[in-house]
């Protein structure tokens, strides 16, 4: 059951980074259990809260399997944009001349 479409393809490419971040999560927390410094080192019931583990664990997947989804969509879009701006080197550097300015004035305000 592959997607044929190519937001199909990036919808199931990002539920699938949102699942691995999730069942990797476990593991992450352990790490920064054991990797506490030793002074100040606190027991497990203290370390772990459940309800921070979950917020953190959900809202890292979701932006995680977001981002890679819309990078998936954007990919072709900016290969050919680099594209036709490496075919016209001039028109390149005059657009980006332009974005240095604007942002330079808006820098001033």
């Amino acid at each position: 059951l592959a997607p044929e479409s190519a937001f199909g393809k990036a919808a199931v490419f990002g539920i699938v980074v949102l699942a691995a971040c999730i069942i990797s999560s476990p593991g992450n927390e352990w790490r920064g259990y054991t990797l506490q410094p030793k002074d100040r080192k606190l027991p497990f019931a203290e370390y772990f809260k459940p309800v921070n583990y979950v917020r953190s664990t959900g809202v890292g997947a979701t932006i995680m399997g977001i981002a890679l989804m819309i990078g998936m969509l954007v990919t072709p879009y900016a290969e050919m944009l680099f594209g036709y701006l490496k075919e016209h080197m001039v028109l390149g550097l005059g657009v980006l001349v332009v974005i240095g300015g604007v942002f330079g004035a808006l820098m001033k305000q």
